[in-house]
């Protein structure tokens, strides 16, 4: 049972978790964003109210964005945890 390979197929895993969290969360703020900007160019809403609203729905995904990008640090953490120990 060779634990560096396993460690480092648990650290690329990882990684992957890491981008696609902190792309998501990027993702995130961006849509919200923009979503501010053109709720701001309506006439019945005010700024304010345009960034409460936009805040409000983009609030959920950024917050699931960032528990995958820490289920990935955490991993990686872990991977060289055990990388250490098995020496």
């Amino acid at each position: 049972m060779d634990i560096q390979k396993d460690a480092m197929r648990l650290a690329t895993i990882a990684t992957v978790f890491i981008w696609v969290g902190w792309l998501a969360v990027l993702f995130a703020v961006i849509a919200g964003i923009l979503w501010w900007i053109d709720l701001t160019s309506r006439e019945t809403i005010n700024f304010i109210q345009a960034f409460a609203i936009s805040s409000a729905a983009v609030g959920g995904p950024i917050f699931l964005a960032l528990i995958v990008a820490a289920l990935g640090h955490a991993l990686r953490l872990f991977a060289l945890y055990v990388a250490s120990r098995s020496q």
